[in-house]
């Protein structure tokens, strides 16, 4: 049984061992199955333009066809080196053809097989984990600690460093699909390299700031400190945020929608924690999360905040944004008066007190 787990499939991944013939990669990360099917194929393949070295088909070409997969299997390069079979789509459907091309001896070809989740009754997993010369390698989603390896290691390749709140900031915004994750590097990288003509050997640092303005996501940022300041009181950041947040093109009523997500999420904390305790672990499971630096605050609000005043919270956000839409006075004027009017609640003593 060669299944390549944790560390090792990466490894295989990158550099296959000389006794496997052919590799498996699937899962449900399907970014994931991506790129380690392209590393193992660039193992062999400097060049993935090169038709006489790659031959690239998908699941249906080899249906239409049973017989090309053991024919490309077979083919001989006519400029040298090793050839690669990389063969997409795969699923159970192909179990008996794939089986019977790598019965056959087809040299130093190296095949590799991409497929979505496949359950362990799969036949095409089956026959990949039994035979001593065929391997698998699974790509499930990325837990935190691994996205935060990945990020890490794909930015010091890139002769990147990154500040802890940053990387903090991005792990919690970026999904488990590894091909979006590593487009969005892609992205943060171009930006903070710049296009001046930096050498590309000099290390630059990655900032809080670099991170947010390469998301595009300032103004959303702007209205998280403004549902922060809101939520706590902080009579002085609500005008300060929310006049940064217009300055940024943020319309009222999307800050007015902002600041009620920010009482939903307290509303939900407040409402489990009655019934289930534990409040940090429910913190924790918000989705979108809070930024770890925003959690002390936020946790405090929901001890602040009882579910009454805060469904009194989101009726005034919501006369606002009927007001917005509906009196003709200035929109700006209504949100601020809202929140401002929620921000005076939000420094009167809890219940009970």
């Amino acid at each position: 049984m060669v299944a390549f787990k944790g560390a090792r499939a990466r490894n295989a991944a990158k550099r296959p061992p000389d006794d496997i013939r052919a590799l498996l990669v699937y899962g449900p990360n399907t970014g994931l199955v991506r790129e380690r099917a392209k590393l193992a194929v660039c193992y062999v393949v400097d060049d993935l333009t090169d038709s006489f070295r790659l031959c690239e088909l998908q699941a249906k070409d080899v249906c239409d066809d049973p017989a090309r997969l053991a024919d490309e299997l077979n083919a001989l390069s006519f400029v040298g080196g090793r050839r690669a079979v990389w063969l997409r789509d795969a699923a159970d459907s192909l179990t008996k053809i794939v089986g019977e091309a790598v019965q056959k001896g087809f040299g130093d070809t190296l095949l590799v097989i991409e497929a979505n989740n496949l359950g362990p009754r799969s036949s095409l997993r089956k026959m990949f984990e039994g035979e001593s010369n065929l391997g698998s390698i699974a790509c499930y989603e990325d837990d935190q600690n691994g996205l935060r390896d990945y990020v890490s290691s794909f930015l010091r390749e890139e002769k990147l460093a990154i500040d802890s709140d940053a990387l903090n900031w991005l792990v919690e915004r970026l999904g488990s699909d590894r091909m979006q994750v590593r487009n969005e590097l892609e992205k943060l990288v171009l930006y903070a390299s710049g296009d001046d003509g930096a050498p590309t050997d000099m290390n630059i640092r990655i900032t809080l700031d670099t991170v947010i303005a390469s998301s595009g996501d300032a103004g959303v940022w702007s209205l998280d400190k403004l549902a922060e300041a809101v939520a706590s009181g902080k009579m002085a950041e609500i005008d300060r945020s929310l006049q940064l947040a217009l300055e940024q093109g943020v319309q009222p009523i999307a800050a007015l929608r902002a600041v009620a997500r920010r009482f939903l999420q307290l509303h939900f904390v407040v409402g489990s924690t009655s019934r289930e305790g534990s409040i940090d672990k429910i913190i924790g499971a918000l989705r979108p999360p809070i930024f770890y630096k925003h959690r002390p605050a936020f946790r405090d609000q929901s001890t602040k905040w009882s579910l009454p005043r805060i469904a009194q919270a989101l009726d005034i956000l919501c006369s606002a944004e009927i007001e917005c839409k509906s009196t003709g006075m200035p929109a700006d004027e209504i949100c601020g008066r809202a929140l401002i009017r929620i921000g005076a609640a939000a420094r009167a003593e809890p219940e009970g007190n």
